[in-house]
């Protein structure tokens, strides 16, 4: 009998029940948690055996369907880790070409849907999207989902290997050698709290990145770290400033005097060259009418790219302002905003976030109701942004069509979700915006760590899980968009999300696990795993100093860049100091390397706290402003808006 119909018959002839033996830790805190399923009953399994891999990596091209790919990425990566981990090839075998050979070996390692998994009746119809099981059975273990196989790879990688990836190339990676792996039974199975996992761009340059970590990476070292981190987009969703306000008036001309505002003295606020000084005149609803005529007359890809609207699926239309504030004074004196009464004491009482929001909101129903009569069956995604970030107080614009999907920005979340006040004024706002929807979830928040400082950046994604949970059902499921800082902008040519690599890590975990991911464990955890026991308690003493100074100066006051106590950065230093003497003694290591990457920024701050302390810096962050129809990015400081305004001039 060929080994292939060897593995079928020993399937067959397995009951499923809840397994006595112990498998991996499944509830291992420092990874996010899984569900447990009933296990099959078989004997331990080995697949290492004194330093030798014993099974055969299993996969049927045929039967793998649209997830082909994601099939053939897992096992390509199944025989990589591996590979590290025991300085062994491991052999493949496709079971779609098993006339051609037989299976090689046996214990085998099935992954994705195969003639082996249907008969174990390890069905995908029952896993969400993206979800994935992992189960071991008499003659291995059997990684099957939905479009999810290398998820469920790289999840058995991290819980059953004991890998881990924090950044990009080996020296960002764990892969503890393997002598033995004997796999008692278990089974389990997981899924994505969000459909669209990002905040890094895919595009990261290689050459930044390496300058950036200490090494020569290649744009394989960057893929397989976004892989493992499980960053994808299965959701035709998406918010963000559209259209593109240089492309539409390059497209129509013949518009541009009623799509952009005019300030009372004439001005208009259009650059015709920069995305900058653009502001689109949403007082106007003759704009909306123009805009949903113009979408519904280049109703393709193409005629919506020209037109200058963000397009990744012909169901759907984007619509976010393509600039900051106006100043307050400047649109109540708008003749509309005045005859309408679109700003009153409820508006300015919340604050520049909320100036507008009825402005904006009275153009969302206009747009929303003209794009369905024109396009029947679009969903209008509009992005609430800048002074437009809260919802609507007037009752008469408290109700969007049922055609509209919402991506809210957010502020001062998830860094200050500690501060009561922050929590409880952003959670009542995004649920006001559900009210607006008819009681639907905002699909997607936008979280930004503008203004940050180097600390506040070094502990600010450890509250994304309590940012979600405070949220609860108003927040859905297609994503979180993470901006993970520009900020400092002092380190030129570096890529900041890798200097913060662990706050990085726990981002992208929450967004698979959202509220159940556990920050404090997954840390805890990598300071050991990544600098050794001695330099690795240190760092996390240095850490948790801080993390604690944070929520006492920074938190608690919903400030950034707050000024630590100076015995508390002398604490800090004496840890990082005391971490870098034990790992200087080799600094051919990888330790060192991953010490002076999230060091150097904290030494960085260190020096600058004391300056400002003894008056050579300002005690306070610079102030920043936005100059109407000049501003900078929000995260900019007066100084830096105008040395962008100088450079663009150039």
């Amino acid at each position: 009998m060929k080994r292939g119909h060897l593995i079928c018959a020993a399937a067959m002839s397995i009951v499923r029940c809840v397994a006595a033996a112990a498998g991996p830790d499944l509830a291992n805190p420092a990874l996010n948690p899984v569900t447990p399923l009933p296990a099959f009953v078989h004997s331990p399994v080995a697949l290492v055996k004194d330093g030798v891999p014993r099974f055969t990596l299993v996969w049927d091209r045929s039967a793998s369907g649209r997830s082909d790919s994601t099939v053939r990425e897992a096992v390509r990566t199944l025989r990589r880790e591996f590979r590290f981990c025991t300085g062994a090839e491991i052999a493949v075998y496709d079971e779609s070409r098993r006339g051609s050979g037989e299976c090689p070996r046996s214990p085998v390692v099935l992954v994705g849907r195969s003639r082996h998994t249907d008969a174990l009746g390890l069905h995908t119809d029952n896993l969400s999207p993206e979800g994935f099981s992992v189960t071991t059975f008499s003659n291995g273990v059997a990684i099957v989902g939905n479009n999810a196989a290398l998820w469920g790879a790289y999840d058995f990688l991290e819980r059953v290997l004991g890998c881990r990836y924090y950044y990009p190339g080996s020296d960002g990676t764990v892969r503890p050698a393997c002598s033995n792996l004997v796999l008692s039974p278990f089974a389990y199975t997981d899924a994505p709290r969000f459909r669209n996992r990002g905040g890094l761009s895919s595009k990261m340059s290689v050459e930044v990145a390496s300058r950036t970590v200490g090494v020569p990476l290649v744009r394989a070292n960057i893929s397989a770290w976004l892989a493992a981190s499980r960053l994808a987009a299965t959701e035709a969703f998406v918010s963000m400033h559209s259209p593109d306000p240089c492309m539409w008036a390059a497209a129509r001309p013949d518009l541009v005097d009623i799509s952009f505002f005019r300030s009372s003295d004439g001005q208009m606020y259009h650059n015709p060259t920069n995305h900058y000084g653009n502001y689109f005149d949403v007082t106007n609803l003759k704009f909306a009418d123009v805009l949903a005529e113009a979408l519904a007359e280049n109703d393709t890809p193409e005629g919506r790219r020209r037109l200058g609207f963000a397009h990744n699926d012909d169901r759907i239309v984007v619509f976010g302002q393509c600039d900051s504030f106006r100043s307050l004074d400047e649109m109540q004196a708008n003749p509309v905003v005045k005859r309408e009464g679109l700003i009153t004491q409820a508006n300015i009482a919340l604050g520049p976030c909320g100036y507008f929001s009825d402005v904006y909101a009275r153009f969302y129903q206009r747009f929303a109701d003209q794009v369905n009569r024109r396009l029947p069956g679009r969903t209008v995604i509009f992005m609430p942004y800048a002074g437009c970030t809260y919802a609507p107080t007037q009752e008469r614009f408290r109700r969007l069509p049922r055609n509209v999907e919402l991506g809210v920005c957010l502020p001062k979340v998830p860094r200050f979700i500690r501060n009561p006040a922050v929590r409880g004024f952003m959670a009542r706002e995004l649920h006001r915006w559900t009210e607006v929807l008819g009681g639907r979830p905002v699909r997607q928040i936008w979280t930004y760590n503008a203004l940050n400082g180097i600390f506040d950046q070094a502990v600010a994604h450890e509250f994304l899980p309590e940012t979600i949970a405070a949220f609860g059902t108003d927040l859905g499921d297609a994503g979180i968009n993470l901006e993970l800082s520009p900020y400092p902008l002092n380190v030129e040519g570096q890529c900041v999300p890798l200097h913060f690599y662990y706050e990085t890590y726990c981002a992208f975990r929450t967004l698979w696990g959202g509220a159940r991911f556990n920050p404090d464990a997954a840390l805890d955890e990598h300071w050991r795993l990544f600098y050794g026991k001695e330099a690795g308690a240190h760092l996390k003493r240095a850490h948790g100093l801080i993390k604690a100074a944070f929520l006492v100066h920074g938190a608690a006051a919903a400030k950034v860049r707050a000024l630590f106590p100076t015995e508390t950065l002398g604490r800090i230093e004496d840890e990082l100091d005391a971490a870098g003497r034990i790992l200087a003694c080799d600094k051919s290591a990888p330790e060192w390397r991953r010490f002076k990457l999230m060091s150097n920024p904290l030494y960085f701050e260190l020096d600058m706290q004391r300056q400002r302390k003894a008056g050579l810096l300002p005690k306070e962050a610079p102030p920043v402003r936005f100059i109407a129809g000049q501003e900078g990015p929000p995260w900019l400081t007066m100084e830096e808006t105008e040395s962008m305004k100088e450079s663009m001039k150039k």
